[in-house]
């Protein structure tokens, strides 16, 4: 293949001495191809361009030097070069003269060119390109992102995530590579486009008839100032703009409706998730810890949480920047916003690298506002308690959004084996994320702390639990209180009134930490009836303090006793017929002792975790894996909203008419309820609250914070609420809306309004 540089040039000497600079110095990339350098001045009356030009033209940096007679515009100009490539059999490259060439940009349009032969156009990534823009703006650097090297090292950080190409609905002309095969059949730009914009479109439309694609290489970079010498011409920018777009849509109606298909695509959807993967200024990556379902109480989950946090505040990492967002009353609970190193925020904005949720996902919106904040997703699988017990799993719709999980999620943390392992067992199919096991401390002195002066006694057998069937606090402390009716019995349960003397029963999660902490210690033996755990706080708890504990035999248990070395005062049962007797030994015995095998505190598992969670933006596969959970996301979040459809409705049929219809059935009868589109008080909205109600009235439903994020950016682009509203209307989900929906003031959206431009501009 033999390969001629266009350049049309159009004053901004210093901008056109870059631009060829920076073409010599990496031109031997490509010389191969027996590369011509064409220029063409189109600004004969500029002195100072026409004299560098020469100078070039005669040292040999330029090597086919064509100067118009008077200012004929960049198309006309192009075509100059068009035709002696034509002529030569020779591939185009187009080049702006107000852009910058790298190492490797030359080489590797090449490379991608070659590598299909159905590839018959080629542009770089670049910083002001429209479609082949990557990363997008705003990212980490935006905010200093004024010179080339800037945008530069911004997609120098991020473009290994991606492929070597992506496959367009268009290239870009600001650096377009034609193959010889388009050039020959197809190689002119249309006249009729005047000066310029959407002519390159026109040619890879023409072409794109016949089966030529498009591609973006995304290995290659160039720079683009963007309009520079548009600039200098007098001339209605806009206008020429929307007036050029109206003939494209003339002639190539296919045009618009697959550029808005590819930036729905996955593969579109993944790239502008990857630039949250590029460094600061200081050079670190943001992670972000999602506290947004913790509560203002104390309880295991949120004990890890702490622990982490106060790991993560001891820190001052090189390559990192931890957040944490909660709520504001929730930070100033647990003393958050109190932190040094660890900064709190309430908004969801989708700036960071890294997410970590330190729980299960039980609602949808849980996955929607990880996935909105960053590109990695770890989720910490404490237990499958929800989806093995019936009567929770009945109330849920855990297994769906746990499968999705599987699959989809960057990373998941165990914090027991056994936890891991009936999590795999129970989605071995889909079981395909990272994992990081670790038990949580197992030596009691990470947890004595709590109780530093706190005064122990045995004044009564503490039963641990909740209101929870499968924790059994309440059933165990009744039998207790029945079978030995001199112990005084304190149950942490659900509340309950109880008739026996020697029972009272708490309700668990709401006993201010300072009292828990004093019955804990009180505790003349401490009781632990669940059928089910993910790990044993309560037992680490109760060997800090030296109680002795009576334990149902189960695998989390066991997995903790099997870290020690030697166990005295610990008593294990299967059945609860075995209760009395362990409870009388127990207190018998008075005390629990505990020799470690491999000691390990919360500093070992919290680096840990951090560890597993931070390598994860180094995964090969992570572009891959981040369009693999984008489509099953799609599917996840439309079949959820049918499934609340469906189960509202039927909630609303009488018994009878349920049973007559199997599951199938339903889904095909069942109707929302009526809704009414006041179209002029939604569009009197500003913002927020404009897609919040049109998301509401018009589709049904709450806006997902994606959905908010993305229609905030069109609305910022300059789409009009009008035209938002207008496409909502027209959308396959308000058409599907199984509802009577009355739409008022609907006139309102006939109004004309100018189209916009999508991805397609050269400049």
């Amino acid at each position: 293949m033999k390969l001629n540089l266009i350049i049309p040039v159009y004053r901004n000497v210093e901008l056109v001495k870059t631009c060829l600079e920076s073409i010599s110095a990496n031109l031997d990339e490509i010389r191969a191809y027996n590369p011509k350098v064409i220029v063409i001045n189109d600004s004969p009356d500029d002195e100072a361009v026409e004299e560098y030009l020469a100078e070039c033209h005669k040292s040999g940096l330029i090597d086919l030097y064509i100067r118009n007679s008077a200012n004929i515009g960049f198309v006309q100009s192009v075509n100059k070069g068009l035709a002696i490539s034509r002529k030569n059999g020779a591939g185009a490259l187009l080049i702006n003269s107000d852009t910058i060439t790298y190492k490797n940009t030359l080489i590797e349009c090449v490379a991608v060119m070659l590598s299909d032969p159905q590839i018959g156009f080629v542009c770089p990534r670049s910083n002001n390109a429209a479609i082949a823009t990557f990363p997008q703006a705003p990212n980490n650097l935006s905010g200093i992102a004024t010179t080339p090297e800037i945008c530069h090292i911004s997609w120098q950080s991020v473009y290994r995530y991606l492929p070597r190409y992506t496959l367009a609905p268009t290239a870009v002309g600001f650096y377009m590579l034609i193959s010889p095969q388009v050039v020959a059949n197809f190689g002119h730009l249309d006249e009729a486009f005047g000066t310029g914009y959407e002519e390159e479109n026109d040619l890879v439309m023409r072409a794109g008839k016949v089966g030529y694609r498009a591609a973006l290489a995304n290995h290659a970079y160039a720079y683009h100032s963007g309009s520079a010498s548009f600039m200098l011409h007098e001339m209605d920018l806009k206008g020429q703009q929307q007036n050029n777009l109206q003939k494209m849509m003339e002639r190539h109606p296919e045009f618009l409706p697959l550029v808005r298909e590819f930036e729905r695509s996955p593969e579109h959807r993944a790239m502008t998730q990857v630039k949250n993967l590029i460094p600061t200024v200081e050079g670190k990556l943001k992670v972000a810890l999602n506290l947004l379902t913790m509560g203002r109480h104390h309880n295991g989950t949120n004990e890890l949480i702490v622990n982490f946090i106060h790991w993560c505040d001891k820190r001052q990492f090189d390559e990192f920047e931890v957040y944490a967002i909660c709520d504001k009353s929730v930070a100033e609970f647990h003393g958050i916003d109190q932190l040094e190193n660890v900064k709190f925020r309430t908004e969801i904005s989708p700036t960071y690298a890294v997410a970590i949720f330190f729980g299960q996902p039980f609602d949808l919106h849980h996955i929607n506002v990880m996935e909105h904040l960053a590109p990695v997703n770890i989720y910490g699988m404490l237990d499958v308690i929800a989806l093995d017990c019936s009567n929770l799993r009945y109330d849920s719709n855990v297994e769906p959004m746990w499968s999705y999980v599987a699959r989809n999620a960057s990373g998941l943390f165990f914090i027991s084996q056994f936890a891991e392992d009936t999590f795999r067992h129970r989605f071995i199919r889909k079981d395909r994320a990272k994992k990081f096991t670790r038990l949580l401390p197992t030596s009691p002195k990470s947890y004595a702390a709590r109780y530093d002066g706190v005064t122990l006694g045995r004044e009564h057998v503490l039963v641990m639990g909740n209101h929870f069937a499968h924790k059994a606090a309440g059933s165990t402390g009744r039998m207790i209180a029945n079978a030995i009716p001199s112990l005084s019995i304190i149950v942490m349960g659900n509340g309950s009134e109880t008739s026996l003397r020697n029972l009272r029963e708490l309700q668990a999660g709401v006993v201010p930490e300072k009292e828990m902490n004093d019955i804990l210690a009180g505790s003349s033996v401490i009781i632990l009836p669940s059928y089910y755990e993910g790990f044993g706080l309560s037992l680490m708890h109760a060997l800090a303090l030296g109680k002795p504990v009576v334990a149902r035999d189960i695998p989390a248990t066991r997995e903790i006793l099997a870290t020690f070395l030697t166990v005295e005062g610990v008593y294990l049962y299967e059945s609860d017929s075995e209760l009395p007797e362990l409870v009388r030994a127990a207190v018998a015995f008075g005390h629990s002792t505990v020799v470690e095998r491999e000691p390990s505190d919360w500093n070992e598992w919290s680096r840990g975790l951090f560890e597993f969670a931070t390598s994860l933006t180094s995964s090969p596969d992570l572009y891959d894996r981040l369009m693999d959970r984008i489509e099953d996301g799609d599917t996840l979040r439309f079949r959820h909203s049918v499934g609340n459809a469906a189960s509202q409705s039927s909630s609303l049929a009488s018994p009878s008419a349920r049973d007559d219809v199997d599951s199938g059935a339903t889904q095909k009868i069942w109707r929302e309820s009526d809704a009414t589109v006041d179209v002029a008080s939604i569009l009197a909205l500003d913002d927020e609250a404009f897609i919040e109600k049109f998301y509401q009235h018009a589709l049904g439903r709450r806006a997902d914070p994606a959905g908010l994020s993305h229609h905030l950016a069109l609305l910022s682009s300059g789409v009009t609420k009008i035209d938002m509203l207008r496409s909502i209307l027209e959308s396959p989900e308000f058409k599907e809306r199984r509802a009577s929906i009355t739409v008022i003031g609907g006139e309102l959206l006939k109004r004309k309004s100018k189209r916009r431009r999508l991805l397609i501009s050269r400049d």
